[in-house]
């Protein structure tokens, strides 16, 4: 079990997404590392439940959602879009990962590093392709060659990234070993 360093884990869906897909089998994963923690997942305006509205609406719902200070927010493909703009705009507190994540679309785009934000990533992820190459410039990014935008084929290895980079010994360490799945 991991140090538990968060009281509340935010996780966000992708567009066209909901609460009760990818982002649920996330928090299940999560809970065998984190099982004190609560976790919280909004339905996004950009999400099916929604009518699936632009990245920019949902900002707006996050900036007015009450996030407590110093959370960990998760966000898969649009999710951690919106999230990392809200942490650049104001929300430095907060802890975000990025997952299979673009630095642009529609309105919202990313313009500047923030601390405590990584980016989980394939810049050959065909949903997101054209739309990664700043994200070295941008956090700590590791562009994962294996990674599909199917997030829920991957969600084991995705929890085994989270937990490195938040408890030790890091993505890179855990990268380095060579125990990555391969492309």
């Amino acid at each position: 079990m991991a140090s538990n360093q968060f009281a509340t884990i935010y996780l966000l869906h992708g567009r066209g997404g909901w609460p009760g897909g990818s982002v649920l089998l996330l928090e299940e994963l999560l809970r065998k590392s984190y099982p004190g923690v609560r976790y919280v997942r909004p339905s996004l305006p950009h999400g099916r439940e929604n009518g699936v509205q632009p990245a920019e609406r949902s900002l707006e719902y996050l900036r007015a959602l009450p996030i407590e200070r110093a959370a960990l927010v998760i966000g898969v493909s649009m999710g951690g879009l919106v999230a990392a703009k809200l942490q650049e705009d104001g929300r430095e507190d907060l802890q975000v990962i990025c997952i299979s994540s673009p630095t642009w679309a529609d309105g919202v785009n990313l313009e500047r590093r923030v601390p405590h934000r990584l980016a989980l990533y394939s810049s050959h992820d065909e949903v997101i392709a054209g739309r990664t190459s700043r994200w070295p410039r941008l956090a700590e990014a590791h562009d994962l060659p294996w990674l599909t935008h199917d997030t829920d084929a991957h969600g084991e290895w995705l929890i085994r990234l989270i937990v490195a980079h938040l408890s030790g010994p890091g993505v890179a360490a855990v990268l380095a070993s060579g125990q990555a799945p391969a492309k």
